[in-house]
């Protein structure tokens, strides 16, 4: 009698917790359904905005929150940082209205941007936690030649095209061409950024861009190098070069006959991805 007494209340147990663990997923999915609201129709205006996704992994960056982590602290545990992340905490909101009408009158411009993918929630007594993100979507290794290819032809489209670097004028150039060789130091070069975390054109050992092609055994009369980190894509990484008068220099300077480019996906580091882009010319 007793053991079946035991095994009916280990099946009771067992079932109040299935009810408490349904009732707590019903809590998160009102407590997103309020911030997609706020998002959609308060903040975003008409037309509105598409439904952020809850994800589990954000959830677990809320709950580091609402245990003291800083949020660059609580994002160092994600896979992979993402490109744009904010949090916000409300104190003291009692359901779904009260979450919508607090987002909507103090923090329209941390929800409204359109870029925001995803979102994670998390409790603390009566405080919220809420942490939204732009998803880190960039390129993999295996997108390396596909990725040369589009900024050589991106470059060389700004090349064929006089334009001014900052108060500088540039006539239009010859197009450059890859070299693997430019291309793996570059490669060499992006991966020791992503390993410190640091964007920089100089070696701890002191060492800047030409003695880097130097030592691999490139002949060159001139050498020049861009850098940037944080941003995902081909196109963007080139707009934000010409955009910068001393990297819109080195795109449009007359003399670079060749070109390498490389890029390496650091998932734990600030900057996600670290670029390196060579320009020289070779000595004959």
């Amino acid at each position: 009698m007793w053991r079946g007494d035991r095994a009916c209340a280990a099946l009771v147990a067992g079932a109040l917790i299935a009810i408490a663990m349904l009732a707590s997923g019903a809590a998160r999915a009102t407590t997103v359904d309020a911030i997609n609201r706020a998002r959609s129709a308060a903040c975003a205006g008409p037309g509105g905005l598409h439904l952020l996704e809850e994800t589990g992994a954000l959830d677990g960056v809320a709950h580091a929150l609402a245990h003291g982590a800083t949020l660059h602290d609580a994002l160092g545990r994600l896979p992979l940082r993402p490109e744009y992340a904010t949090s916000v905490r409300l104190i003291g909101v009692n359901g779904e209205r009260d979450i919508a009408q607090a987002l909507s009158a103090r923090y329209c411009g941390d929800l409204a941007r359109p870029e925001l993918r995803q979102v994670g929630v998390a409790w603390a007594g009566a405080s919220l936690y809420i942490v939204v993100t732009v998803p880190f979507d960039g390129p993999t290794p295996g997108d390396r030649v596909r990725v040369a290819r589009e900024i050589l032809s991106r470059v060389n489209a700004a090349r064929a095209m006089s334009r001014r670097c900052g108060a500088t004028f540039y006539p239009a150039a010859a197009p450059l061409t890859l070299s693997e060789l430019l291309s793996r130091v570059a490669a060499s070069h992006s991966a020791a950024m992503g390993a410190r975390d640091d964007l920089a054109h100089r070696d701890p050992d002191g060492s800047m861009p030409a003695d880097r092609v130097r030592r691999a055994g490139y002949s060159a009369n001139l050498v020049g190098e861009n850098v940037a980190s944080g941003v995902p894509t081909a196109a963007e990484v080139v707009a934000g070069w010409l955009a910068s008068p001393g990297h819109c220099a080195n795109i449009m300077d007359q003399r670079f006959t060749e070109m390498g480019v490389a890029y390496f996906v650091a998932p734990h580091s600030d900057g996600a991805i670290y670029w390196t882009q060579l320009f020289a010319q070779r000595r004959t």
